[in-house]
C-alpha cells in the first residue's frame, strides 16, 4: 500500500518532487499552490530585466536539459515557460491544485497522518507531507513609519505593478540587492528622476551573458551530449568553490569586485559609498554589466543615509533631507531565513514547529525535522549557496523517494528522525561555519538576528549528493501500519 502525498507549491521544488513520485510510480499525490499557476519565484518575479545568476545549463533538471535557453543566464520568462513545459511533459496538471494556499499542517498522531486547512477553510488529509515553499517566497518590506500615508503607488519588486507607468516619473528604490540591480538598470532611462536608497553595498562583478546563437541552440538539440557537457562544467565550476575568508578564490574575486568598481565610477565619493568592507560572499554575490552605469547617470542618486520615515510624498532620511517620490519599489528581498513563515505546523503531539526553531531552523539534511513525523522540506535548513538549487532539488526529492518505497515495502504509518541524529548533523553544520565569508561582519540574510547560518551548506554539492543517495532507515523512529 502507498501512501497518500500532499506537496505545497508549485514551484522548481515542487514540480521535482512531482515529477519524481511520478517516474517512481506514485500516483496518489496532490500539489497545492496558491498561485494560479506553476513557477514558483519565477512566476511572481515579474520586474523588468529579471533574470537568473546561475547558468542555464545548471539551472534546469538534470533528466531534462533544454538545448534552446537564449543565453548563458536565461531570464524570467523563458525560465517560467521550461517550468510550464517540464509540468505539461511529466503529466503534473491533473495533480495541481491552483488558488490553494495551506496555511496550516497538524500531524494527527492517533491517525498517523496530516490533516490540512486551507486559506479558505477547506480541509485536506494525506499521508505525507512534503514541503516545497522554498526560501524566496514572502517578500520583506521594511516596516517604516508612515507607509500608510504615502499618496503614491508603492510594492514589492516580487509584486511588480506592471500597470504603474515610470515613464517621466520620480521614483525611490529601498534596497540594492540581487532584484534591484536588475530592475535599475532597465527603469533608469525612462524615469525622471530615480533615487536608490542603499542600507549597505554589495560587491558586483561583471556578467559575462553570452548570447547563443540558433547555430548553437541547433547543435545543442542535434547533439544532446553538447548540452550535458556544458551543464558538467558548470557544474564543476561550482563544485571547486571555497567559500572560506583566506580561500585564494575569495581574495581573488574581492580584488576583481575592487577593480571594478573603480573602473566604473569615477567619483571618488560615490565610490565610497558602493565599496563594502567585507570579503565578496559575505553578502549574495551580484553580477551585473549595467548596474555601475546605472547609478552614475544624471537622473540617478545613491543614497546612504538610512531611512527614518515616509511621508505623503517621498522618504525622510536620518540627515533630515526629504526626497519626493511619486512611486517607491522595495527591493528588499524575502524573509529568507524565516522559513516556512506562511505556515503553521504542527507535529507530534501538538508541538510547534516555529516554537522549536525560535533559535533558527534546522532539519537533517535540510530535509527531515525531529518531531514532525512523514514531514519533508525541500530547499530546508542549510541547502542554500553552493551549487544549483534545481541540483539540490533532484538529490531531495530522490531521498525522499527512497524513503516514501522503504515505508511501503515495509508497511510503515510514519517515519521520523531520530533527535539525537538531528542535533549530530547540525552540530556538523554549525561548526564548519566559523571561517567562512557567511559569518565575515557583514549582515546578510543567510543568518537569524542571533548569528547563526540557517540557510547556507558548508559543504559542497557533489557531498551533499552522495549523502542523499540512500535513505537510511536506521537513523529514523518508524511506527507500522495497523494491521
Amino acid at each position: 500500500m502507498r501512501p497518500s502525498i500532499a506537496i505545497l507549491g508549485a514551484g522548481a521544488g515542487g514540480l521535482a518532487m512531482g515529477i519524481a513520485l511520478r517516474r517512481a510510480g506514485f500516483d496518489d499525490f496532490v500539489i497545492f499552490e496558491k498561485s494560479d499557476g506553476v513557477g514558483g519565484t519565477w512566476r511572481d518575479n515579474t520586474y523588468p530585466n529579471a533574470a537568473c545568476d546561475v547558468p542555464s545549463h545548471l539551472y534546469s533538471y538534470s533528466f531534462e536539459p533544454n538545448p534552446r535557453w537564449s543565453r548563458t543566464y536565461a531570464t524570467q520568462p523563458e525560465i517560467l515557460a521550461y517550468l510550464e513545459a517540464c509540468a505539461d511533459k511529466y503529466g503534473l496538471r491533473p495533480h495541481l491544485r491552483c488558488g490553494t494556499e495551506i496555511r496550516e499542517a497538524r500531524w494527527d498522531d492517533d491517525r498517523q497522518r496530516w490533516c490540512l486547512r486551507s486559506a479558505g477553510g477547506d480541509e485536506h488529509a494525506a499521508d505525507v507531507l512534503v514541503s516545497g515553499l522554498g526560501m524566496l517566497n514572502v517578500p520583506s518590506i521594511p516596516d517604516l513609519p508612515g507607509r500608510e500615508r504615502f499618496r503614491g503607488r508603492s510594492y514589492h519588486s516580487a509584486r511588480w505593478d506592471h500597470s504603474d507607468d515610470l515613464a517621466g516619473k520620480q521614483v525611490a528604490v529601498v534596497g540594492t540587492g540581487a532584484s534591484a540591480v536588475q530592475f535599475v538598470p532597465a527603469i533608469a532611462p525612462r524615469v525622471s528622476r530615480l533615487t536608490v536608497f542603499q542600507r549597505s553595498p554589495c560587491w558586483v562583478l561583471p556578467k559575462i551573458d553570452h548570447e547563443y546563437t540558433a547555430d548553437e541552440q541547433a547543435q545543442f538539440a542535434r547533439q544532446r551530449f553538447r548540452t550535458r557537457v556544458r551543464r558538467w562544467r558548470t557544474w564543476w565550476t561550482y563544485e571547486r568553490a571555497d567559500f572560506h575568508v583566506d580561500a585564494d578564490q575569495t581574495k581573488h574575486q574581492t580584488a576583481m569586485a575592487e577593480s571594478y568598481v573603480a573602473r566604473k565610477v569615477d567619483d571618488p565619493e560615490l565610490r565610497a559609498v558602493l565599496t563594502p568592507d567585507f570579503p565578496v560572499g559575505c553578502k549574495r554575490p551580484l553580477i551585473s554589466r549595467e548596474w555601475y552605469p546605472a547609478l552614475v547617470r544624471d537622473n540617478v542618486r545613491v543614497v546612504s543615509a538610512p531611512i527614518t520615515q515616509i511621508t505623503e510624498t517621498g522618504l525622510r532620511t536620518a540627515d533630515g533631507e526629504d526626497h519626493p517620490a511619486d512611486t517607491i519599489i522595495f527591493g528588499t528581498g524575502f524573509h529568507a531565513n524565516e522559513y516556512l513563515s506562511s505556515i503553521e505546523i504542527f507535529g507530534r503531539g501538538g508541538r510547534r514547529l516555529h516554537d522549536d526553531w525560535s533559535d533558527g531552523a534546522e532539519a537533517y539534511l535540510g530535509t527531515t525535522v525531529a518531531g514532525y513525523p512523514n514531514l519533508f522540506l525541500l530547499y530546508g535548513p542549510n541547502t542554500n549557496g553552493v551549487n544549483s538549487i534545481l541540483f539540490i532539488h533532484e538529490a531531495q526529492a530522490h531521498y525522499i523517494v527512497r524513503a516514501l518505497k522503504m515505508m511501503s515495502r515495509r508497511r510503515l504509518a510514519s517515519v521520523e528522525v531520530r533527535e539525537e541524529v538531528m542535533e549530530r548533523y547540525n552540530r556538523e553544520i554549525q561548526a564548519a561555519m566559523p571561517g567562512t565569508v557567511w559569518v565575515a561582519g557583514c549582515r546578510n540574510y543567510f543568518r537569524t538576528d542571533d548569528g547563526k547560518v540557517v540557510t547556507q551548506l558548508p559543504f559542497s554539492g557533489g557531498r551533499y549528493w552522495l549523502r542523499t543517495r540512500i535513505f537510511p532507515s536506521w537513523r529514523y523512529e518508524k511506527r507500522a501500519k495497523y494491521r
